[in-house]
């Protein structure tokens, strides 16, 4: 019978991938169950996944702490694995475990946890914060076990944004929590939409010469335009349209819309295409279309929205047919967001898909390298960027396109397609129109891509 309730980390399946790299290289059978828990089996009741513990209270307490637990509000935390240590346990066992370097944010939230629901042995004041690897009570196992580890071991960051409170032993999940995801925070991100709404305005593409004359006149944030990146932004555009004609699903989603004027065009095609942004965006999108266009197709629907929020995404589930596929788009919102970020993203995107069938379209996987082509083609232009919002690290870009496979095959998805921006080049009227001949800017070209992924059977 379970005795005790535990609140712990949930890591999710690509972190856990981290801890067992080093835990495979173990060949002992591993419990994780202190001894003197009043269990007929440690090695049975071990069914909690590696965690660390912020707070364990007795079970009686479960709807107290249930209701407390719910009057907090969650981070996103990020803790560093920076050594193989042993701990002593109960009944003179020995812990092996992960040790976490010294978080400010962590001792936080198990600050305001102890506050309202105090357990001594949880006191932010006297705690360390570790992963148990295994516990047991020969000595000479464990040090071999901690030799093992530290044979090949560098300290390496984990990423938590979801929380468990369990029954055990053995574990039973009681409730997950999970970090609180503010628009605001996002928000600096939308100014880039100005950005990118400028250069379309010298290429053929309908509206947006007309979008832009509304953001001159109505909006007054301050960002560096540049017009030579027409030729990357046009082929972006014209990349995507390309695939998306070439599946012909009729049913679209796109995520961090912008100013773009895609949606207008295709809902006048007869597709069913939702636009999802933040409300600030969202709201101007509707102003610019009613100044623009008298007639707005029903089938086009502007909605706010955050693109890390799930429940986000189960609103627009009521704006399209359950019978028909999705194919979702979005340029220029992952290369802002965190590998974390961008995996609650992708999370959010595999649910709808699996429900519904389709693709997904983006171009926001380009690697490192694009960004290095950029910078030689647009000088200061990422730089300018990275004053408008502090979400323009190279630190969050892919690395290759492995890296990109393997990110996106962790979370379910596969790569049916890749395409480079070069691909359009032909079919740009903004090189004629601005009269570009330029090596490096072609070079751009040649480094973005556009991806196609579809759920893993």
């Amino acid at each position: 019978m379970n005795e005790r309730i535990t609140f712990i980390s949930a890591f999710n399946d690509i972190n856990l991938e981290k801890i067992n790299y080093y835990i495979k290289q173990l060949d002992d059978e591993l419990c994780k169950v202190p001894f003197g828990k009043n269990v007929d089996s440690r090695m049975e009741a071990d069914t909690l996944p590696y965690h660390f513990t912020l707070s364990a209270w007795n079970i009686e307490d479960e709807a107290e702490v249930l209701n407390g637990l719910s009057m907090i509000e969650y981070p996103k935390l990020g803790i560093l694995i920076n050594d193989i240590e042993i701990m002593n346990g109960k009944e003179n066992s020995y812990v092996l475990c992960f040790g976490i370097e010294k978080s400010e944010e962590l001792k936080l939230l198990q600050s305001q946890i102890y506050k309202i629901l105090p357990s001594e042995k949880y006191n932010p004041e006297s705690f360390s914060f570790h992963i148990t690897i295994h516990i047991d009570k020969d000595y000479a196992k464990i040090i071999s076990m901690k030799e093992k580890l530290l044979e090949n071991f560098i300290p390496f960051e984990l990423e938590i944004d979801k929380f468990g409170l369990y029954e055990i032993y053995p574990a039973k999940l009681v409730k997950q929590f999970k970090s609180f995801i503010n628009d605001k925070d996002y928000e600096e991100i939308s100014p880039t939409a100005i950005v990118t709404a400028y250069p379309r305005i010298f290429t053929d593409i309908p509206y947006e010469k007309e979008i832009y004359n509304w953001l001159e006149k109505h909006c007054n944030e301050k960002v560096t335009l540049n017009k030579m990146l027409a030729p990357e932004i046009e082929s972006r555009y014209k990349l995507i349209n390309k695939l998306l004609d070439k599946y012909g699903i009729k049913q679209v989603l796109e995520l961090a819309a912008g100013y773009s004027s895609r949606g207008l065009i295709y809902s006048k095609k007869g597709y069913n295409y939702i636009e999802m942004d933040l409300e600030n965006v969202s709201k101007n999108k509707k102003e610019i279309l009613q100044s623009i266009e008298k007639n707005i197709p029903k089938n086009l629907n502007i909605i706010s929205g955050n693109a890390l929020k799930n429940d986000d995404f189960k609103g627009i589930e009521s704006y399209f047919k359950i019978d028909e596929k999705i194919t979702v788009i979005n340029e220029g919102l992952l290369r802002y967001l965190s590998f974390n970020e961008k995996r609650i993203v992708a999370e959010n995107i595999h649910d709808l898909l699996s429900k519904y069938g389709g693709i997904w379209i983006t171009s926001d996987v380009t690697p490192k390298k694009f960004i290095k082509s950029q910078n030689k083609a647009l000088q200061g232009f990422n730089k300018s960027v990275s004053s408008i919002t502090s979400r323009n690290n190279l630190n969050d870009r892919f690395e290759d396109e492995n890296h990109i496979r393997e990110f996106f095959g962790n979370i379910g998805f596969e790569l049916v397609e890749i395409h480079k921006f070069n691909e359009m080049k032909d079919e740009l009227y903004s090189i004629n129109e601005l009269g570009i001949v330029d090596d490096k800017i072609e070079k751009t070209l040649e480094d973005a891509i556009v991806v196609v992924m579809k759920i893993k059977k």
